[in-house]
């Protein structure tokens, strides 16, 4: 089970953290144990889970909810009714929603600037709002889209989109997002990224555009057109894999190229890769990759690095770049968000 993708409402759902968190047993503490010392921008986000549903008695036993009644109590937490529970469990499961409702909320306040955020989630009524969806540095989260669409939202990004979609799906992205669309002819797929115009049907592609620097879009499967907000006649077609679109927005410049091999989108499979990475990209994407602060000294020549990392600890990232690029480095024992590089 990959959990690092996990929000709030995944452990909520999630039945195996649930009877980790009713019913632990010595391997389940044991791995968990080891899973928030290596996720550690996670932590809060799994405590205020726990605290969820520990406060909802999700317990079995002959005078508590059982195992069955878990699942539907989940699903109206989460928003989710069903409406075979019977009334008398209706009206308990509605007592606990407002139980769990405030629990989220003053759980949500004291943990805002750690976790993932949603303006507005499952909305009472069929009245059109947007949806904003955030993670800041040391995150990464899966989402689906009113239309089923996929979106993977990259750490330090955000995405904002309607909770019901009309004559078409547009959705505005700062920072990084991997896109798998669900086909729908009579409904366009607009992704808008900081003056970028991208247009698909039913697609997958990646785009990158991180404040103040050039928008990428690369092209996974089937095709997409691309167009600044300014100039919307002059349209670019890409319909092969590995396409590239690079737009600049302060000269309004748009180019069509394409990426050398398929890397572009593997932090969607949790792999870290650099090509020929000047230290200032390292240390800005590591610090956004592990939610970590570095601090660097002595550097005193042009770093050109290359190197893939499959779901690797911090520690070990810099261990082996430590050992190319001749450099030591200390975490910080009583703030390990706090990092020192020293070069020889």
């Amino acid at each position: 089970m990959d959990y690092h993708e996990y929000d709030l409402e995944d452990f909520l759902a999630d039945p195996e953290f649930r009877n980790w968190v009713l019913r632990p047993d010595p391997a389940s503490h044991i791995f968990w144990k080891k899973w928030l010392a290596a996720n550690p921008s996670k932590r809060k986000t799994v405590l205020a889970a726990k605290e969820i549903i520990l406060s909802l008695k999700f317990r079995s036993g002959t005078n508590e909810i059982g195992d069955k009644d878990q699942d539907e109590l989940l699903k109206s937490v989460l928003g989710k009714p069903n409406n075979s529970i019977g009334l008398k469990k209706q009206k308990w499961v509605t007592v606990a929603f407002q139980v769990a409702a405030s629990l989220v909320l003053l759980i949500g306040l004291s943990i805002t600037h750690k976790m993932s955020t949603t303006q507005e989630i499952h909305p009472a009524y069929k009245t059109v709002k947007r949806i904003v969806k955030e993670n800041l540095k040391g995150q990464k989260s899966r989402i689906t889209l009113p239309d089923g669409s996929t979106v993977f939202l990259n750490n330090n990004s955000r995405i904002s989109y309607a909770s019901k979609f009309g004559d078409e799906r547009e959705i505005f992205l700062e920072g990084e997002a991997f896109f798998e669309v669900k086909k729908d002819p009579t409904k366009p797929f607009l992704v808008n990224s900081r003056g970028l115009i991208t247009k698909a049907l039913g697609t997958s592609f990646n785009i990158k555009a991180p404040l103040g620097k050039k928008v990428e879009v690369g092209l996974v499967s089937g095709k997409i057109s691309v167009a600044s907000v300014a100039q919307v006649q002059e349209v670019e077609i890409i319909d092969d894999r590995g396409g590239k679109a690079t737009f600049d927005a302060t000269q309004g410049k748009l180019d069509i190229s394409s990426y050398k091999d398929m890397d572009f989108y593997k932090w969607t499979k949790r792999i870290l890769v650099f090509k020929s990475a000047s230290f200032e990209e390292i240390k800005e994407t590591l610090e956004n990759w592990y939610d970590v602060e570095i601090s660097v000294n002595n550097l005193n020549r042009r770093i050109n690095y290359t190197g893939e990392f499959p779901s690797e600890s911090l520690e070990s990232v810099l261990e082996r770049m430590a050992f190319v690029e001749k450099f030591s480095f200390e975490i910080n024992r009583g703030d390990e968000r706090s990092i020192s590089i020293t070069f020889e």
